[in-house]
């Protein structure tokens, strides 16, 4: 524990050097009950995003020295893409249309516990942790049949559910009544659930179409690494 300590204050002062010359502020007892806050991930020094969640990191203390925090995040890609394709060294020429899209989310609550009344203040947690990875691709391939046209279709649907739990423990440096920043160490326990489906179709010859599908169920352990955060309580 004294360890992990010495590493994240000494991670904590690295990485925010103005922060040595802000006057030292400590918390009046009683004060944090009922704060809130949202935290922001510090990265490259200057940038901000979202900490604990790609979207929504939230954070309100029970008492001085206990809080709870949800974190949430969602994403959402979509790409379309069309292509030509050469045939018998580029006599002829066929074309393809390939297009995917994915999202994937994750939620996260955690119960915090504080220890320390000064300034600086160890804390660590943990709560549930769920996530979600949904992939779908399509593929169609035209080419020459004969005096024809033939096509292949194919599609692929991934899905990934894993539930488990995060722990952590870190460091909290409160600057004044309404900053403070923090460096923690996470690490995460998590059994997955992957789905995956396939199915090809032949225009030219339908009984060469099939489907195929497996189910994968893997328990995973996983650093989370050192996040530095900024919280901005109101």
């Amino acid at each position: 524990m004294k360890t992990l300590c010495v590493v994240l204050t000494g991670a904590l002062l690295l990485a925010l050097p103005v922060a040595a010359a802000a006057a030292w502020y400590s918390p009046p007892p009683g004060s944090l009950a009922g704060e809130q806050s949202v935290q922001f991930t510090v990265s490259n020094w200057l940038t901000l995003s979202a900490f604990q969640g790609q979207m929504f990191s939230y954070q309100r203390f029970l008492s001085d020295t206990r809080a709870i925090r949800v974190a949430a995040g969602l994403t959402l890609d979509l790409d379309d893409e069309e292509l030509e394709v050469e045939y018998e060294g580029g006599a002829v020429s066929g074309s393809a249309d390939v297009s995917t899209w994915d999202h994937s989310g994750t939620l996260k609550v955690q119960l915090m516990f504080y220890r320390g009344d000064g300034p600086i203040r160890f804390f660590w947690g943990a709560g549930p942790k769920v996530t979600f990875t949904d992939i779908h691709s399509e593929y169609v391939n035209y080419s020459p049949l004969g005096e024809g046209l033939a096509f292949t279709y194919s599609t692929r649907d991934i899905d990934v559910w894993g539930f488990g739990l995060q722990g952590f423990a870190g460091l909290e440096w409160f600057i004044n009544d309404m900053f403070s920043l923090h460096a923690e160490y996470g690490v995460s326990g998590m059994y997955k659930l992957r789905d995956d489906v396939e199915q090809l179709v032949y225009s030219h010859d339908p009984d060469s179409n099939r489907s195929i599908s497996k189910t994968i169920r893997s328990p995973e352990f996983d650093s989370d690494g050192v996040r530095f955060g900024l919280s901005a309580r109101f």
